[in-house]
């Protein structure tokens, strides 16, 4: 049965941690930006709390557009989220900013990264067993979502290893 996209849906307890996460990191001439994205991210909450606004204003993929300056493709909405300079890195050039790291080592924040191919922003583990987990991408068919996605992606679509921006928390 195929995982369909759950555009805009979180629970209660993290809709209100991404709300207070979100009052506490914009500050000045960055409030006026529709996703926050001129903000410094330094937390996986703060990442997550940004890709949460493309997924409720339900932006589509494309690797012409932009929005709020930044391309509306896989690694355009990951240098959105992780408050990387305009209009945004590549899935090949995102490893210049952090590690390839473990399975067991991955946080909210960091990524499924297949540098040829695509990239998902890790929110969380959806069962115990580590096979699945709750990620955020610009999916070419459905846009930005957050879904239930296989460790570590659906096969065919490339080699996904699991990645860290350097000097990011989870929280």
């Amino acid at each position: 049965m195929p995982i369909t996209p759950r555009r805009g849906l979180l629970p209660r307890r993290t809709a209100i941690a991404l709300a207070l996460a979100s009052l506490t990191t914009v500050a000045g001439p960055a409030a006026a930006s529709p996703s926050g994205s001129s903000a410094a991210v330094t937390t996986g909450l703060q990442a997550v709390a940004r890709a949460q606004v493309w997924v409720t204003k339900d932006v589509p993929y494309s690797q012409s557009a932009t929005f709020d300056g930044y391309r509306t493709d896989c690694s355009g909405y990951i240098s959105m989220a992780w408050g990387l300079a305009r209009p945004g890195l590549t899935t090949y050039s995102l490893r210049r900013v952090g590690d390839f790291i473990t399975k067991p080592q991955l946080r909210r924040g960091d990524l499924l990264l297949s540098p040829t191919t695509h990239v998902v922003l890790f929110e969380k583990w959806a069962d115990a067993e580590r096979t699945h987990y709750w990620g955020y991408e610009e999916s070419s068919s459905h846009g930005a979502v957050y879904r239930k996605i296989p460790y570590p992606y659906w096969p065919g679509y490339g080699q996904f290893r699991p990645f860290h921006k350097r000097g990011m928390t989870p929280s």
